[in-house]
C-alpha cells in the first residue's frame, strides 16, 4: 500500500487537505520502520488555510513569521507549518536528520528522500543533513542523542564528530527543551547506552560539569530520577538551572541519600515511598551492587494513634509524643512490633519513670 494510502487510512482528516500538502518527518519516518505514528507535521504553501480544512479548532504556535498552527483531532495531533521558501527541496535540506527530511505527497503519493534517509533507516543511523543546522537550533546536538536512543540507532561519525565541535553551545538552549529531551533520553530504558552517547558526542560536559563513563554502569533500566542521582553530583543547583520539577528533585535526593546509606535500610525506604524504593533498586543495579533488599510494607502506619499512645503514657499532645509514635512505626517496620499488645507494651516502655 502507498505510504499516501497508509497515511489516511490512519489519519482520515489528512484527505481533506489540499494539494499542495505534503506530510513530513517523523510520520513518514515511523511508517516507513512499520510502526503506525501518533502525530503528523504537514507541510504546505499556506499553513493557516490548511489546518482550517480539518473543521476544527486551530491552535496557533510561535510569533510573526515563524508561526505554525496545530489541530488536536481526537488522540491525534496535526501541526501544519509553511514550505521553506515553497520549495519542498530546500524545506527538506534546513532539517535535522536524514531520516528526518523525507516527504510524502498528498496529491501524488510520491515519496520525497533526496538526502537518502531511507537507506539510513535501513542502516540504523542517524545521518545530520549539513552541520549548519546544528546552528540554527543546536538542541539538535541533544536530539541527535534522543533519537538514537530512543530507536536503537548509532550516530553516524561524522555527524557525532559534528555534535562534539558545538557541544558547548547546548549550554545555551531554553532549560525546558534540554530536560524534555533528557527525560526521553532517560527514560528509554538504554541508560548504558545513552551515557555513552552523551560521552561520545562530548554533551556530558556541558550538560553535567564533568565526564560520565558508560563502563561504570552495569544495568539499563533505570527511571529517570535515578538516572540523574547516578550521574548529578548536586542536584539543588542543577535542578535550579535546568528547570525540574520539586517532585523529580525531591527524588533524586531521596536516592542519593538511600545510594550513601548504611545498614538495615527498611525505615528510610519506607519514608522513601514504594516508587522512589523501586528506583533506587534500579540505581544499585546500575552501579552494580546488590539489590536483593526486603522491602517494607509501604502501607504500614502506627498501631496506636497519638490519643490511644497519650492515654497509655499520660504524655500530652506535643513533640515527645509524636517521637514516640515515630519510634512506634519505625519499631513495626523493623518486625520489633507486630500486635496491638506487643505495640502497647512497646509504648508503655516509652514513658518518662516520672510519670
Amino acid at each position: 500500500m502507498p505510504l499516501r494510502d497508509d497515511l489516511i487510512r490512519l489519519f482520515p482528516d489528512l484527505g481533506a487537505l489540499g494539494a499542495d500538502a505534503w506530510v513530513v518527518g517523523g510520520a513518514v519516518r515511523d511508517l516507513l520502520r512499520g510502526e503506525a505514528p501518533g502525530d503528523v507535521d504537514v507541510a504546505c504553501l499556506d499553513p493557516l488555510a490548511c489546518a482550517r480544512l480539518l473543521g476544527r479548532k486551530v491552535i496557533r504556535l510561535g510569533k510573526d513569521h515563524l508561526s505554525a498552527w496545530r489541530v488536536v483531532a481526537g488522540p491525534h495531533v496535526f501541526d501544519f507549518a509553511e514550505i521553506l521558501d515553497g520549495d519542498m527541496d530546500r524545506d527538506l535540506a534546513r532539517r535535522d536528520f536524514t531520516i528526518n527530511a523525507m516527504a510524502v505527497s498528498l496529491r501524488s503519493g510520491a515519496l520525497l528522500d533526496p538526502h537518502r534517509g531511507r537507506r539510513d533507516l535501513e542502516q540504523r543511523l542517524v545521518r545530520m543533513i549539513d552541520p549548519a543546522n546544528f546552528d540554527d537550533d543546536p538542541l539538535r546536538l541533544l536530539k541527535a542523542v534522543r533519537m538514537a536512543v530512543r530507536l536503537r540507532f548509532d550516530i553516524e561519525p561524522a555527524t557525532k564528530a559534528a555534535i562534539r565541535k558545538r557541544a558547548e553551545s547546548i549550554a545555551f538552549v531554553a532549560a525546558e527543551r534540554v530536560s524534555y529531551e533528557l527525560s526521553i533520553i532517560f527514560s528509554a530504558g538504554a541508560f548504558r547506552t545513552a551515557v555513552d552517547l552523551l560521552h561520545e558526542s562530548g554533551l556530558d560536559l556541558p550538560l553535567f560539569g564533568h565526564e560520565i563513563h558508560g563502563p561504570e554502569f552495569h544495568a539499563d533500566g533505570v527511571p529517570l530520577a535515578a538516572a540523574y542521582a547516578l550521574i548529578v553530583e548536586d542536584p539543588r543547583p542543577y535542578a535550579e538551572r535546568w528547570r525540574w520539577s520539586t517532585p523529580l528533585l525531591r527524588e533524586t535526593m531521596a536516592i542519593q541519600r538511600l545510594l550513601r546509606a548504611d545498614g538495615d535500610l527498611r525505615v528510610a525506604l519506607h519514608d522513601a515511598g514504594k516508587q522512589t524504593s523501586i528506583d533506587f533498586l534500579a540505581a544499585l543495579r546500575a552501579l552494580g551492587r546488590d539489590d536483593r533488599m526486603p522491602l517494607p510494607d509501604f502501607s504500614m502506619r502506627p498501631l496506636l494513634s497519638g490519643t490511644e499512645i497519650a492515654a497509655l503514657t499520660a504524655i500530652p499532645a506535643g513533640p515527645e509524643l509524636g517521637r514516640i509514635k515515630r519510634a512506634l512505626l519505625e519499631a513495626q517496620i523493623l518486625g520489633q512490633v507486630q500486635t496491638r499488645e506487643e505495640a502497647e507494651a512497646y509504648v508503655r516502655s516509652k514513658r518518662p519513670p516520672s510519670l
